[in-house]
């Protein structure tokens, strides 16, 4: 685990931060809040930024043994994820969590955003060479699009050296209580090409995770095994000294023929179905520097394959295939520097498809297709008035969807043909009392389209005596926002908090039809308040602790007919309440060498509400350390423990049949790291 918070600056535009050994040999204590993000689009100080977030950085993520994207998210107060294994992971932040419908929050690749069609769809991202990840919570509308209702999940990762050659390498083994063993290598190397102007970098890996649910009906053991690989390059030329363009290729393959994380409670099966999990995304990213303004240009194509053949229950067969294809570009003009007046302004170009073909036991079979294409004009200016401690911004982004969508059966077709458009705002107000305070308030509207209701389900409910709508209409959110954040002790104490509350309305719920079938229909809405707070404590270079959490009330504000979902039921996927911790110390061992120990726990309470209907999940606490060397001649070794409370209740809510997804039990490794 990490501490959320961060201890180091860094340029965001730089190809190696400075590592977390540099610091630790000179002694310093980095000041913290110090890092440079670009949450607004442009640089700025993640402290001066009027918004509640957290950054962690590509050192934090490897010091402390992240995997993934999903573990870094739940350590972040006010946020959550579940990782239903095959490669699908849900995202919940301040209690916007949905299972259908385009994404409620953000999710940005570096520069480039994926979006899901009729279905909220987060890809994994393995955390490799990494150089930061950030969390904007609250809607984030104005800059990032319609899905960022809740907050945008941002994975930046390293960009290449012109200058200097290097890389690492890594290998780790790993050995499950009850389960199988696991293993993986990773590899990056930074070439420069031409010196000042040519340069690339490739970051490839490769995992077994282990794996630990038994199947009842065959006894096969430890089925949930999952095989990961990912690759990326990235190009960077400046044919300029202000001119910069980045090509960069992501891909990603999972294959999970054992199912996913889902178990009964004696982390045993009676029907899976397997998951095999591919996408990829090329991009293409042009920056021109005016001296005072920066112009910005992205074009994306990504793809994403998502495949299932298995049982959906013990007695229902189930086989899918989703294919999800989104092009997007974005055309940006943003000031730069210290301004009195702070502006960006940009053009936003969205094609998406989806197309499906499914079957379920002996229905007959169906498929579905849908595209969206879509466009949006924004623009945010930040003023600061005429006391320079006060700023005022204000953005707004007007947002059309023109969906086209066809659901077919052999007997009938449901078709929807409509624009879904939208005007979403934000105003925020800050106050810098001192350098290394910031005071703040904000109000900002989010929107996400309709969809149609797939034909397959309209047949089935009709049978079953189940009205539901042909189309979802769309949704929308208003938050307001009230935070703070400053540093004390000389720097080596970061104080964060912010309390919200958001009016969520129209959101989308899902209608149980049979106790594994489902259909969709909007309900009134959503009522979302809570409170986070962080503390990030350094007293000296050598020694970190953190401590932070949150509380979340996020229920519906009305009875849903024909669902379990009652006026007070919670919101589906969210826990109450929320708690972390973790501390990381290190001591010299000779002159060039330094032991190292790091670890972190996160709590949280029981997630209520099932995705149809069900039992309640349980509370989850979730505690990991490692301990090992770190050495100034680039190589370090570890010895770690995941889960080591073996925790084996329900993260999410149990279906009818008892199934809910699970952490992987007590895992015990070691990991040997050398960079060049």
């Amino acid at each position: 685990m990490l501490f959320v918070g961060n201890v180091q600056a860094q340029d965001s535009d730089a190809g190696t931060p400075a590592t977390t050994e540099t610091q630790a040999k000179s002694g310093e204590v980095k000041e913290l809040g110090s890092v440079t993000v670009t949450a607004r689009k442009r640089s700025e100080r993640q402290i001066d930024v009027p918004i509640a977030m957290t950054a962690v950085t590509g050192e934090q993520i490897d010091a402390f043994g992240i995997t993934n994207v999903a573990e870094i998210i739940s350590m972040t107060p006010g946020a959550g994820s579940v990782d239903n294994g095959g490669g699908f992971t849900q995202v919940q932040i301040r209690g916007v969590s949905s299972s259908l419908g385009g994404n409620d929050n953000g999710y940005y690749l570096d520069e480039i955003p994926f979006t899901g069609v009729s279905v909220p769809w987060y890809p994994e991202a393995r955390s490799w060479d990494i150089d930061r990840v950030e969390i904007l919570k609250g809607p984030q509308g104005t800059l990032f699009g319609e899905g960022s209702m809740g907050g945008t999940v941002r994975i930046l990762t390293r960009k290449p050296d012109f200058n200097e050659f290097g890389g690492a390498i890594e290998a780790s083994a790993s050995t499950t209580q009850g389960g199988s063993d696991g293993w993986g290598g990773k590899a990056v190397v930074n070439i420069p090409l031409i010196d000042d102007r040519l340069a690339a970098r490739v970051a490839v890996t490769d995992e077994k995770l282990s794996g630990w649910t038994d199947d009842n009906n065959t006894g096969d053991k430890d089925i949930n095994e999952q095989r990961v690989k990912t690759g990326r390059v990235k190009v960077r030329f400046a044919p300029l000294d202000q001119w910069t363009m980045d090509l960069a290729y992501w891909t990603y393959k999972s294959e999970a023929p054992g199912g996913g994380n889902g178990a009964l409670d004696d982390l045993t099966t009676n029907s899976f179905y397997s998951n095999d999990d591919e996408w990829h995304t090329a991009s293409f990213v042009s920056t021109y520097d005016f001296g005072g303004s920066e112009l910005f240009y992205s074009f994306a194509d990504a793809e994403l394959d998502y495949a299932n053949d298995g049982m959906l229950n013990p007695t229902t067969t189930y086989v899918s295939n989703i294919n999800l294809q989104v092009r997007t570009q974005e055309l940006r003009w943003s000031s730069t520097g210290d301004r009195k007046v702070d502006w960006t302004v940009g053009y936003y170009l969205r094609e998406a498809e989806r197309n499906d073909a499914s079957q379920v036991g002996t229905a007959a079979p169906s498929s579905s297709s849908q595209t969206n294409d879509a466009y949006a004009v924004f623009g945010e200016v930040t003023v600061k008035l005429p006391d320079p401690r006060w700023a005022l911004t204000g953005g707004i982004r007007y947002f059309s969807d023109d969906v086209d969508a066809i659901s077919v059966s052999t007997t009938r077709v449901s078709t929807l043909n409509a624009t879904f458009d939208s005007w979403n705002p934000r105003v925020s107000l800050s106050f810098k009392p001192a350098n290394d305070t910031t005071l703040y308030a904000s109000a900002a509207r989010g929107f996400r389209s309709g969809q149609l209701q797939p034909i397959s389900s309209i047949l089935l409910a009709e049978a079953n005596g189940v009205e539901l709508p042909s189309t979802i209409d769309p949704d929308s959110i208003t938050t307001y926002e009230l935070g703070a954040k400053s540093l004390f002790l000389d720097g080596s104490l970061l104080v964060e908090g912010a309390v919200f509350y958001s009016d969520w309305e129209g959101v989308a719920v899902r209608v149980p039809i049979t106790s594994t079938i489902n259909g969709l229909t909007n309900s009134k809405g959503t009522e979302n308040k809570g409170v986070e707070v962080n503390l990030v404590y350094t007293p000296s270079a050598s020694l970190m602790l953190q401590v932070g959490g949150s509380i979340i009330d996020a229920t519906y504000v009305a009875d849903v007919p024909g669902t379990p979902l009652n006026k007070g039921t919670d919101v589906y996927n969210v826990p109450r309440n929320s708690f972390t911790a973790s501390a990381a110390y290190s001591w010299d061992i000779a002159s060039d060498l330094r032991g190292v120990v790091r670890s972190g726990v996160v709590y949280d309470s029981a997630r209520e509400t099932a995705l149809t209907a069900g039992s309640p999940g349980d509370e989850i606490t979730m505690l990991d350390a490692r301990i090992g060397v770190e050495s100034d001649n680039g190589w370090s070794a570890f010895l770690y423990g995941d889960n080591l409370t073996n925790e084996d209740g329900a993260l999410n809510a149990r279906t009818t049949l008892g199934v809910a997804n699970r952490l992987r039990p007590r895992t015990y490794g070691v990991v040997f790291r050398y960079s060049f």
